[in-house]
C-alpha cells in the first residue's frame, strides 16, 4: 500500500502555523513584565478598546490560538467532514479532499496570525505605541475568513450546478 506524502505546500502552512502558535507565546512572554495592570480585551467596530481587563488577558489569544490551531490541524487530516453544498463526483473525490483539507490548512494559518496580530496590537496599545487596531484590520480579517472559502468553494459548486442541467 502505497504511503500518502504530504504536499510541500501543505507542509509549508504546517510549519508557519507552528512558528505563529511559537511566536504566539514568545510576544506576551518577551513583553509581559513592561505591560500596564489594565489592557484591552474587546475592540469596537472603529478599532477602538471598549472593554479592559488584567494584563493576564494578553493570554487568552495564545492559548485559544493553541487549542484551536490543534482542532483545526485535526480537522484538516478529515475533510469529508466538510458540508459542502454539493455533491461530489465520486471520481474527484481524492482531489477534493486534498483540495479541501488545504483550504482549512490556509484557513487555519490566516487564524493563527490573526489572533498572533490581535497580540501584538493589543501589546502595542497597552505600552502606548498606539491608540486602536490598524485601519483595515476588520475588512482584511473578514476578506481571510469568508473570501478564502469561497475561492475554494464557488468554483467547484458552480461547476457542480453546470452539470446538473
Amino acid at each position: 500500500m502505497k504511503k500518502s506524502r504530504i504536499h510541500p505546500f501543505d507542509l509549508t502552512l504546517d510549519i508557519l502555523g507552528i512558528i505563529a502558535i511559537l511566536a504566539l507565546f514568545a510576544i506576551p512572554t518577551i513583553f509581559y513584565e513592561r505591560l500596564p495592570d489594565s489592557l484591552p480585551r474587546h475592540f469596537g467596530s472603529d478599532g477602538l478598546p471598549d472593554a479592559f481587563a488584567g494584563k493576564g488577558v494578553i493570554w487568552v489569544f495564545p492559548i485559544l490560538g493553541f487549542f484551536m490551531y490543534l482542532i483545526i490541524r485535526f480537522i484538516s487530516t478529515l475533510p469529508e467532514l466538510i458540508n459542502l453544498p454539493f455533491k461530489v463526483n465520486p471520481s474527484e473525490s481524492e482531489s477534493q479532499k486534498k483540495k479541501y483539507g488545504r483550504m482549512i490548512r490556509i484557513l487555519n494559518v490566516a487564524v493563527i496570525f490573526t489572533f498572533l496580530f490581535l497580540t501584538f496590537n493589543t501589546i502595542e496599545i497597552g505600552l502606548g505605541n498606539q491608540t486602536k487596531l490598524p485601519t483595515g484590520f476588520k475588512s482584511i480579517t473578514l476578506f481571510l475568513l469568508f473570501g478564502i472559502p469561497s475561492i475554494f468553494i464557488i468554483p467547484d459548486w458552480l461547476k457542480s450546478r453546470k452539470f446538473k442541467s
